[in-house]
């Protein structure tokens, strides 16, 4: 399309967004299947389908066929989430989760098509399936159904009445926990037959079968106090039930097991450095029969893996990896590297970390990789975006020798984004605090014209350790669409640049990020000469809200501020939201309330409220139990009562943490005109 055709970006765009995610590789390479989710305006909510595309032709090669809509996505009530996609060990059906029936269970297909059949028939919720290596059951995690006289009590309770016993009661999306464990249980796929494997006190998390089928591997906290500790070890247990082995020794965190092709070691992301904030999570192996020394196989390279870079435009399930490659001599992973997230592969001896995709797809979420039929390498299939186009599946061959080249399998958003002005991000960088190099990227206004002033908004992500990069932001682009530009960065604090990059935040919130922060816009100020200074703003969530309203707090260079799922008190977020009572500690150092109360409230942007003189904007979902939308009512009520400052509220009921991302369509589209119109209004653009 003639560039002069193309008209700038809505938030009513949204719509016309489709998301796609989790691809997985069917046995032989030559397939892949993966989620598609679009929003649905009859429902104000989304609905998920799997799709399938064929990717291998005869010869070897990379040849996508057209991508067909595998399940409907529709139950008989409307629309409804077809996901977590996963093909038999020989390739001949599917299996996926879907809430058709009420409540999330596993369904089948033959991998031709046809009519999906129910699996499981469980009183509760399933999730993580996993198929045996024969292909007769699926492993998956679920409570364990209440007994006749238990439904009975349960139905006749007062519903107005909880009582709570347990330091983790809650969680952001969840609401108030089922305090029921989730366990191991396995299906019979040709009669439907549920045995449960794992009982007991403590939950279960991500069932992995060895090659031979005889075990599965999981994950659980089960240290006494595991509440108030934030520990994760890797077992393993016989797939008819019985005696747990445990494979790490209680020293750190563990996540997605993956056995090793000779059943011999499980690979694992996670690391034994206790229970620190902002280690480096890294690739780590384990002997599969308990006896030996874990070790790690990335320690030697200086970065967190299994992480991303955020975007306000994804909705995919997938995973980072681990896999092993066909001969067990390499494992394949995701991070984020700098702004730029790829496939990585690390060798099993501990020795070389190489990048398997190429530049060209810098900003991959998740991704699948499988030995190609007849030997030829690996095919890594991926879900990538940049930072003007939406995610879509990937994909390319892994040959010794020869770089990947992905090519696209998908194009879902094409006919939206080839008639929108978007604007290309250039990276910039500066110099931060300590001398240490600061990434970051500036974003003209879509009718830039040389010699005019216009405004600048500085975003800043939330984590703390996140990181911006390579990825579609709608908010960003919806702004310059506004004539205002954008900048954001990737301050000391986040992930991406090595341990000791991120953790020196720890103990210091609003203190070195602030200076790296403000000395972006001195960059941005010197050095474009389009940037008016008089029209600054600044906007940001979760930890971003904090230092939104942390900074207006210390300065008034802002001209207009959007503070999101903020934080305004760090001694009150301590008891409220769902995981301050451990990460508060270690993100603020290891201060607790009753010894270093005024250190707490010396870190809490609350302590500045008289300083602000800037307008300021809170945006909080109700059901937030992250960062509690208390945060924001303190924060309001301190401005409004202060008087010194425009302050206003917008609070949105049934959302939670997960509002930009996930919330209800048309929440998001009002949170996105909100945003754009308060800077539009105090930035005069």
């Amino acid at each position: 399309m003639d560039e002069t055709a193309r008209r700038k970006i809505t938030a009513e765009d949204l719509w016309d967004f489709r998301f796609t995610g989790d691809p997985q590789l069917s046995p032989n390479g030559r397939r892949v299947a993966f989620v598609l989710t679009a929003p649905e305006k009859d429902k104000n909510g989304y609905t998920s389908a799997v799709w399938v595309a064929d990717l291998v032709s005869d010869d070897g090669c990379i040849r996508p066929g057209k991508p067909r809509q595998f399940t409907a996505g529709r139950g008989k009530d409307g629309p409804c989430k077809d996901h977590t996609p996963r093909w038999s060990p020989d390739g001949t059906r599917l299996a996926f989760l879907s809430n058709r029936s009420g409540k999330e269970q596993i369904w089948l297909m033959e991998a031709d098509g046809g009519e999906a059949r129910q699996l499981t028939d469980h009183d509760e919720a399933v999730g993580a399936p996993a198929w045996s290596p024969g292909g007769k059951e699926i492993a998956f995690t679920a409570k364990v159904p209440r007994t006749k006289e238990e439904k009975e009590a349960y139905e006749k309770r007062n519903k107005d009445v909880t009582v709570v016993t347990r330091l983790r009661y809650k969680a952001n999306g969840a609401g108030i926990l089922d305090m029921r464990p989730r366990h191991v249980f396995t299906v019979e796929t040709a009669s439907g037959k549920i045995r449960q494997v794992t009982s007991g006190d403590y939950g279960e998390a991500m069932p992995a079968w060895s090659p031979d089928g005889a075990r599965i591997a999981f994950v659980s906290s089960r240290l006494p106090d595991w509440e108030w500790h934030n520990i994760v070890d890797l077992y393993a247990v016989p797939a008819a039930g019985g005696e747990l082995v445990r494979l790490t020794r209680g020293k750190g965190v563990a996540s997605q097991p993956t056995w090793s092709p000779d059943g011999k070691l499980v690979a694992y992301f996670g690391h034994e450095k206790g229970e620190g904030g902002s280690v480096n999570t890294e690739v780590m192996l384990a002997p599969a029969d308990g006896s030996g020394e874990v070790r790690s196989i990335t320690a030697h390279w200086d970065r967190s893996v299994g992480g991303g870079v955020g975007s306000d435009a994804r909705y995919d399930g997938g995973g980072a990896g681990p896999v092993f490659a066909m001969d067990g001599k390499w494992v394949y992973f995701g991070t984020a590297d700098g702004g730029i997230s790829r496939v990585f592969r690390a060798s099993a001896s501990g020795g070389e970390v190489e990048p398997v995709t190429p530049d060209a797809v810098p900003g991959v979420s998740s991704f699948d990789a499988r030995p190609v039929a007849g030997g030829r390498g690996m095919v890594v299939c991926m879900n990538a975006a940049s930072m003007i186009e939406i995610g879509e599946v990937y994909a390319g061959l892994d040959t010794p020798g020869r770089p990947l080249e992905a090519v696209r399998v998908t194009s879902f958003n094409e006919p939206l984004l080839s008639q929108l002005q978007l604007v290309t991000p250039e990276r910039v960088a500066f110099e931060g605090t300590g001398g240490v190099e600061i990434e970051g990227w500036i974003m003209r206004p879509v009718d830039f014209e040389p010699g005019r002033k216009y405004p600048l908004v500085l975003e800043m992500h939330g984590g703390p350790a996140a990181t911006y990069g390579h990825a579609f932001f709608h908010e960003f682009q919806l702004l310059c669409a506004r004539n205002i530009g954008v900048l954001f960065t990737n301050p000391q604090g986040s992930q991406g640049y090595g341990e000791k990059f991120c953790a020196v935040l720890d103990g210091d919130w609003g203190g070195i990020d602030h200076k790296d922060f403000m000395a972006a816009v001195d960059y941005a100020v010197s050095t474009y000469d389009w940037v008016d200074e008089t029209r600054l703003g600044l906007a940001g969530g979760s930890y971003g809200g904090y230092t939104t309203n942390w900074i207006v707090g210390q300065t008034n260079r802002f001209a207009a501020a959007v503070a999101m799922r903020s934080i305004s008190n760090m001694y009150t977020k301590y008891g409220v939201s769902d995981i301050g009572y451990y990460s508060n500690r270690q993100r603020m150092g290891g201060a607790d309330l009753w010894e270093q109360e005024d250190f707490i409230m010396d870190r809490s942007p609350m302590r500045y409220a008289p300083n602000v003189r800037t307008p300021v904007l809170l945006i909080h979902g109700e059901q937030d139990l992250r960062c509690p939308i208390e945060q924001a009512e303190q924060w309001y009520v301190a401005l409004k009562r202060l008087g010194n400052c425009e302050v206003e509220f917008v609070r949105y009921a049934g959302e939670n943490h997960e509002l930009s991302r996930s919330g209800k369509p048309l929440n998001r589209i009002d949170r996105q005109q909100r945003i754009a119109g308060w800077f539009a209004k105090h930035l005069r653009a």
